[in-house]
């Protein structure tokens, strides 16, 4: 089983270098990592090139993170796709754990776990600890294995993995998504349309954001039009498979 795992990335050159020395030290064998980055301007490509030379690099204008996956997706060797985000860190044994899940549940076509700030921040922020109340109590992640459909926990592309073909079959994400909210939801979503399953395991990537009040307001504001596009293409599609006499009654 092979991984391509996909990180896209725009101007976070500091915390990028964080999530590739994590990538790069996996206790997995069979894997390669694929930065995809959306437009940067701090030096995120001559870093990449200089201290992680095994990384494949490519570059786009900005179209925004799910166009950057859509050309990990196309450059991707692996028969399972792996994402993170250019904030995150996941721990040495996280495509292992993925790898494991598909093992032991080979009908899902998913594999992902959960994102939270680390121990040390967890206990003294409580903008942090808010998160992971959200995330516990209405997402419903927890410490035991689920497997389920669009109500399982798995489904963040910081914290997930896909069947490469699944991803093909569905046309990968949909890049009229501007944001880095929203755009992993509406996969999830397309995905689970054709009745499949995904699994959750409790392993965690560590998120680098800083908690303060300033970022936790704009992450909430572009999670909030993430959301809105979600609800729009969503209702959109429910409309475009209705029968023609439904969509004429409709007035």
């Amino acid at each position: 089983m092979r991984f391509s795992v996909v990180v896209p990335t725009c101007n976070r050159k500091a915390t990028l270098r964080q999530t590739l020395a994590a990538l790069a030290t996996q206790d997995y064998a069979d894997y390669e990592i694929i930065v995809v980055d959306d437009g940067s301007t701090d030096g995120t490509q001559k870093m990449v090139g200089a201290e992680f030379p095994q990384v494949r690099y490519f570059r786009q204008a900005n179209r925004g993170p799910a166009a950057a996956r859509n050309v990990g997706i196309r450059q991707a060797t692996g028969d399972i796709i792996a994402f993170t985000d250019d904030d995150c860190v996941p721990p040495p044994d996280w495509l292992t754990r993925l790898a494991d899940g598909y093992k032991r549940y080979p009908h899902v076509v998913g594999v992902g776990g959960y994102l939270e700030a680390s121990d040390g921040v967890l206990k003294d922020n409580i903008l942090a600890r808010y998160e992971r109340h959200i995330a516990r109590s209405l997402y419903c992640v927890g410490d035991t294995e689920y497997v389920g459909h669009f109500e399982c926990p798995a489904g963040g592309t910081n914290n997930l993995s896909y069947h490469r073909s699944i991803l093909e079959q569905i046309g990968g994400f949909d890049d009229t998504f501007p944001y880095a909210a929203g755009e992993d939801a509406d996969l999830k979503w397309r995905i689970c349309q054709t009745n499949a399953q995904l699994l959750f395991v409790p392993v965690k990537v560590t998120h680098l954001q800083p908690y303060i009040w300033k970022t936790f307001k704009r992450q909430a504001y572009f999670r909030g039009k993430g959301r809105a596009h979600f609800d729009l293409s969503t209702s959109r599609r429910h409309l475009a498979v209705l029968p023609f006499s439904v969509l004429s009654d409709a007035g």
